[in-house]
């Protein structure tokens, strides 16, 4: 019974689109399609307008009797999804720069289809600028801020050694945040120059790239030098509030963030979304991710 209720929503969510997309002239509708299921409740309106279905797997692919959009997404956390599916899409050429699409998918996990949402493609894949990071943070240096930021998108894009990759940069007040933390591992960058630790120079780039597989944050001076890498962030531990949907990660980044004057910069492992927190909340978000992406046509 349950079953029959849900499919008769999916159906009237998917009318809905359709009615949505010709009134505001929207040409695209994409679908999340998790199960047989869904694509069968799709199928009478399939002609009517152009649909992206995407699917995770390629065994559901070859079910379904049109063209599908193949993007493994099921590791993703469901909060994600969405953005996952539309970045691999825009990446695929199915989606451009500036159009608007409707996008219906499952954001709940047990009805086929519960969720229908109008964006707009740049709005979700703009860039970062300097002036940007020049209103989250007077204490630091924009260019400083700026290199950071690219190189955590880099991470998230690119993982390391084939793997995706989670970490967390540090940047500024330096020695409040050394007090706030403690090392993991012995500390990579002891004993080397300042000139040696200079996150300006690519070698430095290239070396917090591979140490990005280990556990633990990397401080970062506002001058750019770097200072550890494997440190434990345990300000405020037992007291901060959890993030919702968000693991201990960006908990720790958030908590360093409101007992000191510094930015904390982290990637998400599961997605490569790179968020900057500044006075303990997430201030913005620039989703990096890299999916492996296929089109599987009949």
């Amino acid at each position: 019974m349950a079953t029959k209720k849900y499919d008769k929503e999916t159906q009237l969510l998917i009318d809905e689109s359709l009615q949505i997309a010709e009134k505001l002239k929207i040409k695209k509708i994409l679908v999340i399609c998790e199960s047989l299921a869904v694509w069968n409740a799709l199928k009478p309106y399939y002609a009517k307008s152009q649909f992206i279905i995407a699917v995770a797997g390629k065994r559901l692919a070859e079910t379904i009797t049109v063209e599908t959009f193949l993007c493994d997404f099921s590791g993703v956390a469901r909060s994600d999804r969405l953005d996952y599916v539309l970045r691999a899409a825009f990446e695929a050429g199915k989606l451009i720069r500036g159009e608007r699409v409707i996008c219906v998918s499952s954001i709940g996990g047990i009805k086929l289809l519960d969720a229908l949402r109008i964006l707009k493609v740049e709005e979700h894949y703009s860039t970062i600028s300097p002036s940007d990071l020049k209103r989250i943070s007077k204490n630091i240096p924009v260019d400083v801020l700026f290199l950071v930021v690219n190189l955590a998108v880099e991470i998230g894009q690119e993982g390391r050694e084939s793997l995706p990759v989670g970490t967390i940069f540090v940047v500024g007040d330096t020695e409040k945040v050394l007090e706030l933390s403690k090392p993991l591992i012995f500390n990579p960058f002891r004993g080397y120059s300042e000139e040696e630790r200079n996150i300006f120079d690519p070698k430095v780039q290239e070396s917090l790239k591979e140490l990005s597989l280990l556990d633990g944050a990397f401080i970062i001076r506002g001058n750019g030098i770097v200072e550890s890498a494997g440190r434990f962030l345990h300000a405020g531990a037992g007291k901060s509030t959890p993030i919702k949907g968000l693991g201990a990660r960006h908990a720790a980044a958030s908590a360093i963030s409101l007992h000191t004057n510094a930015v904390a910069v982290t990637v998400s492992e599961s997605t490569g979304t790179v968020r900057i927190f500044s006075g303990g909340k997430t201030v913005r978000s620039v989703r990096s991710y890299r999916p492996h992406i296929r089109i599987h046509k009949k």
